[in-house]
């Protein structure tokens, strides 16, 4: 999987996003599959939903990894693997290091790609649980519902964790509210959706569009400088993973997507649009 850096800036014009049949300008798609025998698939019974690998991370120069919880294993493709004992959250560092957060046992644990366990750390005790992974620079954020940064640890290039010194000054979280049908992200508006209901959330330098229109859920990731969209794959066709769509260090979106045949793990090289096209009816 390549990799490419997508610069920050504003689309001038919102995509409308909602019907169906949306064209993809994502350009270029790199994709894996993990068999069912790589990662487990558990089926829908009766008294328990489907369950499958539910996390993806994208790191630099083509890293990726997801987790089974049903193994309660982390999967580096192309890499090792390693046993974890609770997994809320994990991400690349930009030197490659993988980072776990654990909510239950209040621990960050740094892994090489190889599966070697490198440090671990224990959170401050005032970070709240449920709280989202991400890097900034390299301090090792929980970011919680309410978008507070919770400063876990500095990362070393060498994976070393070493506990946060002093106040950390944190960029504050992308503020993204929908106004009637449209989906505004710091006071601008990016999106248009044109079906019944839908939301959105920032994920790096993207925002995820979800739309329900006639019972059916569209799903497109927009690049805030307005230059790629992507179509994203309906959610829950085996099974629903809890977050399956991870951006890495340098921009690229990733994202899981269950089928019959194994677990397709996808990369989206971008594409940057024309002015003249960024407004683009689903309907």
């Amino acid at each position: 999987m390549s990799l490419l850096l997508v610069p920050l800036s504003f689309a001038a014009e919102p995509v409308v996003v909602g019907g169906g049949g949306a064209p993809d300008v994502g350009g270029l798609r790199d994709e894996t599959v993990l068999s069912w025998g790589d990662v487990q698939l558990r089926p829908a019974a009766p008294e328990s939903p489907a369950i499958g690998p539910d996390r993806v991370a994208l790191g630099p120069d083509g890293a990726a990894a997801v987790y089974d919880p049903l193994a309660h294993r982390v999967l580096v493709v192309g890499g090792g693997s390693f046993s974890v004992a609770g997994l809320d959250g994990m991400a690349f560092a930009t030197s490659g290091v993988l980072l776990v957060m654990d909510d239950t046992s209040r621990r960050l644990t740094a892994w090489d790609p190889s599966g070697a366990l490198l440090d671990q750390v224990s959170f401050p005790g005032l970070v709240p649980p449920g709280g989202t992974l991400e890097l900034q620079g390299d301090v090792a954020v929980s970011r919680d519902v309410f978008g507070n940064g919770h400063p876990l640890a500095v990362v070393g290039t060498s994976g070393a964790l070493t506990a946060p010194t002093g106040p950390a000054l944190l960029p504050a979280a992308r503020m993204v509210e929908k106004v009637g049908s449209r989906i505004r992200v710091d006071g601008v508006t990016i999106a248009e959706i044109s079906g019944e209901k839908g939301g959105a959330r920032v994920l790096g330098d993207w925002v995820i569009v979800e739309s329900l229109s006639a019972g059916a859920v569209t799903r497109t990731a927009i690049a805030l400088d307005g230059g790629t969209r992507v179509t994203l794959p309906v959610r829950g066709r085996l099974y629903a993973p809890t977050d399956d769509i991870s951006v890495s260090p340098e921009g690229e979106l990733g994202w899981i997507d269950p089928r019959a045949d194994g677990l397709h793990l996808v990369d989206r090289k971008s594409t940057r649009l024309n002015s003249s096209h960024t407004v683009i009816s689903y309907a």
